[in-house]
């Protein structure tokens, strides 16, 4: 790890730390948006025919968590409710057609107890 990723690491570990829990994978949210879709240019990927290219959008606003969706053609919803816009809390369930993501704020208790609520889902690829 360069000097750079080392100082940006730490930066963010005084800040708000957030994460995504897909299929027992951990993805923190480590830039102030992160992007979701089909498309290789979006941050987490996922390879599934029924997800728009660019589906959705979290970005990081005031401290808050804020799901976006982006015109997807099967919609975004978060705990069973479909959104335009969603301010995120701990142990949100966040539905991209089939695919189940829980997002997690800084608790370790919801981490564990998630990973076994996303077992089984499809693929997706996360950029490095």
């Amino acid at each position: 790890m360069d000097h750079n990723q080392t100082t940006s690491f730490t930066n963010h570990t005084h800040q708000n730390v957030a994460s995504l829990i897909v299929n027992k994978q951990v993805i923190p949210l480590n830039k102030r948006i992160t992007k979701l879709g089909r498309h290789l240019e979006n941050d987490v990927v996922f390879h599934e025919e029924f997800l728009s290219r660019y589906h959705a959008e979290i970005i990081l606003e005031n401290g808050q968590y804020v799901l976006y969706d982006k015109n997807s053609t099967s919609g975004t919803h978060v705990n069973g409710k479909q959104i335009d816009r969603c301010v995120l809390n701990s142990g949100d369930l966040i539905s991209l057609v089939n695919i189940q993501i829980m997002f997690v704020n800084n608790n370790s208790s919801l981490m564990g107890k998630s990973t076994g609520m996303t077992q089984g889902l499809g693929g997706f690829r996360v950029k490095r």
